[in-house]
Order: C-alpha cells, then sequence, then structure tokens
C-alpha cells in the first residue's frame, strides 16, 4: 500500500485532465497460475451465489489477494469527512429506492471514501462525486435497470449539471482508480461466510432454528450497517471486519463455540486476530 499527494479539487479538475498515478500496487511480476477470476465472478449473475461455484475457493483467495495488494491507505484526511454521515445516508436512501443490493452499496461507499480521502471537494461536488460512486458500483453489481439517473440527485445537487458533466466526474473517478473499481469490500465477504455461519450443533432445539435464522440475518444486516459508518474500520482488510461481524454475531447469540473450525478455515482468521476489530463494531470479548 502506498500513500498519495492530496489533491485539491474544483471546477478545473472537472474539465481539465491532468495524470493521476494510482496508490494501487499491482503486486509481483512472478508468474501465477492463471484464474479467469472476472469470468469466474460474472457466472454469480446465473447463479446469484458465486460462493457455491466451483470457483468459490479461487475467488475468494483472489479477493483477499486483491485487498492486500491493491488497497489504498486511508488517512481520514478529507476537509469534507464532517459530511461523510450526509452522503452516506444519501446513498443509502437511493440505493433503497432503486432496490440496489448491500454489496453495491459497500462498493459505492468504499469509492466514495477513497476518493474523498486524496481530494479537496466543494459541496455541490462532492455531492455529484457520492451519486457517481454509486453508479459506478451499481453498474458493476447491478443489473442494468437499477442504475439510478441523474435526475435522482436533482434535489441535493445543482439543477445546472448536465449529463455530460456528470460523466466527466464518473471519468475522473475512474481515472483515480485506474479503472480498478471492483474492490472488495465488506459485503462481498460476508455473502460467503454467512454460508458457513451456522454448524450442526448450533441446532439442538429444532423448534428455534427458523428464529436463530432471522435473528442472525437482521443482526448480520445491523453489523455491516454499523461497519460503514465507522471510519476507523475503513484501515482494516474488508475480509477481517467480515470475520469480525460473524465473530460477534454468533456470540451476542450465544452460539458455542462462537468461532467454529469451519469459520476458521474459510476465513484464514483464528478468533484472536479478530478481537480488536470486534471491539470496534462495540462488542468485547
Amino acid at each position: 500500500m502506498q500513500h498519495r499527494k492530496f489533491v485539491p479539487m474544483d471546477e478545473g479538475y472537472l474539465s481539465s485532465s491532468p495524470g493521476f498515478r494510482s496508490p494501487i500496487i499491482m503486486g509481483s511480476k512472478k508468474k501465477r497460475r492463471h484464474i479467469d477470476v472476472p469470468n469466474a465472478l460474472n457466472h454469480q449473475r446465473h447463479t446469484d451465489k458465486w460462493w457455491e461455484t466451483e470457483y468459490s475457493n479461487n475467488i475468494h483467495s483472489y479477493l483477499q489477494y486483491h485487498e492486500v495488494k491493491w488497497r489504498m491507505v486511508y488517512g481520514a484526511r478529507s476537509p469534507q469527512i464532517h459530511l461523510r454521515p450526509v452522503l452516506l445516508k444519501t446513498i443509502r436512501n437511493i440505493a433503497k429506492t432503486c432496490e440496489m443490493s448491500n454489496v453495491c452499496v459497500h462498493l459505492a461507499v468504499t469509492l466514495m471514501d477513497l476518493f474523498m480521502d486524496n481530494h479537496d471537494l466543494k459541496f455541490d461536488t462532492i455531492m455529484l462525486v457520492s451519486f457517481a460512486c454509486l453508479t459506478l458500483a451499481a453498474k458493476i453489481e447491478e443489473h442494468c435497470l437499477k442504475i439510478p439517473k441523474l435526475n435522482t440527485m436533482q434535489n441535493v445537487i445543482s439543477k445546472d449539471v448536465t449529463n455530460s458533466h456528470f460523466r466527466k466526474v464518473e471519468m475522473k473517478i475512474l481515472m483515480f482508480f485506474e479503472f480498478n473499481v471492483a474492490i472488495p469490500t465488506v459485503a462481498h465477504f460476508i455473502e460467503m461466510y454467512k454460508d458457513h455461519f451456522f454448524c450442526d450443533n448450533d441446532f439442538y432445539h429444532t423448534e428455534f432454528a427458523c428464529i436463530l435464522k432471522d435473528k442472525f440475518n437482521r443482526m448480520i444486516l445491523s453489523y455491516q450497517d454499523a461497519s460503514l459508518e465507522s471510519i476507523k474500520l475503513i484501515s482494516y482488510n474488508p475480509s477481517m471486519v467480515a470475520a469480525s461481524i460473524i465473530l460477534t454475531t454468533r456470540h451476542t447469540l450465544g452460539l458455542v463455540p462462537c468461532w467454529t473450525v469451519q469459520l476458521r478455515k474459510v476465513t484464514g482468521y483464528l478468533k484472536k486476530d479478530l478481537v480488536q476489530c470486534c471491539s470496534l463494531l462495540g462488542y468485547f470479548f
């Protein structure tokens, strides 16, 4: 990971094309066994669950490699960081209206956080940037019919903003990330880890199984929302945050053991690795 130079962003930024160098580290050039991960990920469009395909282990390994090698350093240094709760709420509201997935919301917020951290943005520009991050995330994670239109944001951005202007903002964000915007998020890992949440010993009272599963789903969503709101968690690898959410949820539900052998095998984390992250979610062991 690398730090990058802080860049002021004004109207000129939107119309010019300064050459950005990505802070992303592409990793070693050492020859590796080829895994067609993008095609494997596209398989999700047909199954809706990539973690149940024959590629699941390869995809998970790739995502964990990607989150370490290609992730930017987050410094919480945006002059507009106090506006983050408002931006987060706006993204959530639009995503709910357009029936977008939790994965899409997490990706949009991740793009927004990293872009904001490296730019000084005016208020009207920052609202436009947050919306552009959501549309870019939707183009990756959603069906084309769910991609929000510019008029969705007309109540919070200037009516003078044209589609052409908006596309320039999207392009600047893409250039900043060198088009590597398919960034692994907490929600990506949660989708896989949820399938390994329960073990056989959890259902010794079968009549409570449905109640337990319902509580599990609501609690997982609650902790995912909490992870988005915490700035401190941005610096942690998404897979670690996702594993911590699973651990915290099992512990809260009183499931024993709270960290199973299967979860340790799937995530690659020991319970002790997750304690600090769990504390930032508001739970202490």
